[in-house]
């Protein structure tokens, strides 16, 4: 398969990175905030212009001379990016004077010999003050002047990307390639993305969930076996939700990375919210949550409602109980009872157990994705449905205010998630006890591990 040109944004913090890959790809999924260091993994964004399709890649913002170890492993991101890519775009913001990091970015990319695009952000108004000709100082030339924010001159950049595009030597053939994970179409809404990135490639999303130091980041990176996301003992590190897909014995699984989920709080910082965005899209495109619980840690009501909120979307869900090579038996015997009590009431959920860092025995969960998907995709036949509650009905009786409830006809009518249709003799929508008794009923019979299950009633 014949891969999509891959275009590098690439510049110091705060250049407009971020403001620049939405703008090109028309949607709103780059996180942006005026804090520097936002963007710290590199992400792959579908888009096209003028019948040309191209991924962009958005990276950290580069700064050498911060000595952070964050920072560090930023630079290590974009440089991946760099390396990977065919075309870069440096980004400037010409509302600030040629600084040390400029001429630095500026030094790493000739020595890449990559094409180059020099833009400069933040031309918001034509009359406005601008540090241009500083710049002319890197050697580039004139940046192609745009701003991110107000969309001016986009298209003037788009048509210098399709430019060099044709000059490259590969050939472009769309229809034919293998896309990246993260993929984005332009001008579509959500509800088109997503049944395109679900039945385009035909892989379902799998999200690795938990609270914040988990180890979600550790374990995405086991199973790329490569460092594609930053991995820290800094709270909060991964900001952003990020996807790659990987084939395991010629199948094909794609991995989203998500942000950390804590509490709720009364006063929530803007960066907080939108990164909680971001993970609850993930979910919601999601068909398995893989929900990470720090052994080393007590359970939380937290941690429930992590699991609640996957399963109301619809996702099956694994509770993989992490980093068990740092508590003894008995401490990981005495979490997993617990939250069996606190789950008591969702007895259909599977627990695994690892150590991400040192033996993420990812066979097995391999084995575990493999079979939580055959569950969401059993179709039970009407046959053995109508059979399963006759003979029910036989054994035993449920009375709703003195009124024998039956079911008249039921059938499955949906999978992944698995949906049914009840007509029965009464109404029962508000009523929990009839509900979970039907529910509890085909899954004794006919498994549905580790996947919700959705009803709809008629009378």
């Amino acid at each position: 398969m014949k891969k999509l040109p891959k275009i590098a944004v690439v510049g110091k913090p705060n250049a407009g990175k971020s403001s620049l890959i939405n703008r090109l790809c028309s949607n709103v999924e780059a996180i942006v905030h005026e804090e520097p260091m936002i963007t710290r993994d590199r992400k792959y964004y579908k888009t096209d212009w003028d019948g040309i399709y191209f991924n962009v890649l958005d990276t950290g913002g580069i700064d050498l001379s911060n000595e952070a170890k964050l920072s560090k492993q930023i630079y290590l991101q974009s440089k991946a990016a760099i390396e990977e890519s065919d075309i870069i775009i440096f980004l400037v913001d010409i509302k600030s004077p040629l600084s040390p990091p400029d001429e630095e970015i500026a030094n790493i990319l000739r020595k890449s010999s990559k094409p180059l695009i020099f833009a400069g952000n933040k031309w918001d108004n034509p009359s406005g003050q601008y540090f241009t000709e500083e710049y002319l100082k890197l050697g580039l030339g004139w940046p192609i002047v745009v701003s991110a924010i107000h969309g001016l001159n986009i298209t003037e950049l788009l048509d210098e990307i399709v430019k060099k595009i044709k000059n490259l030597s590969i050939k472009i053939e769309p229809e034919d390639e293998e896309f990246p994970a993260g993929i984005r179409h332009r001008n579509t809404d959500d509800n088109l993305e997503k049944v395109e990135e679900n039945e385009e490639d035909g892989i379902g999303a799998i999200s690795i969930l938990g609270q914040p130091n988990s180890g979600k980041s550790t374990l995405f990176n086991k199973i790329l076996d490569e460092e594609r996301v930053i991995v820290d003992d800094i709270e909060g590190t991964t900001r952003d939700s990020i996807d790659s897909t990987v084939t395991v014995k010629d199948k094909h699984y794609r991995f989203i990375d998500t942000a950390g989920l804590k509490k709720n709080k009364l006063k929530e910082q803007d960066l907080e919210f939108y990164s909680k965005i971001r993970t609850y899209r993930s979910i919601e495109k999601s068909q398995i949550c893989l929900i990470m619980i720090d052994s080393t840690k007590q359970i939380t009501n937290q941690d429930q409602k992590i699991v609640e909120l996957c399963l109301q979307k619809g996702c099956s869900v694994c509770i993989i109980f992490n980093k068990t090579d740092a508590v003894s038996a008995e401490k990981l015997e005495s979490l997993i009872n617990y939250l069996n009590n606190m789950l008591s009431y969702i007895d259909y959920l599977p627990f695994l157990t690892m150590s991400a860092l040192k033996d993420a025995n990812t066979d097995e969960l391999f084995r575990m994705i493999d079979y939580l998907l055959e569950e969401r995709q059993k179709k039970i036949p009407e046959n053995k449905l109508m059979q399963l509650f006759k003979d029910i009905d036989n054994e035993k009786a449920v009375y709703i205010k003195g009124k024998k409830f039956k079911i008249k006809f039921i059938r499955q009518i949906k999978t992944s998630p698995p949906g049914f249709l009840v007509f029965s003799n009464m109404e029962v929508k508000k009523t929990g006890n009839i509900i979970k008794f039907i529910e509890n009923n085909i899954r004794n019979k006919f498994g549905f591990t580790g996947t919700p299950l959705f009803f709809k009633f008629k009378h």
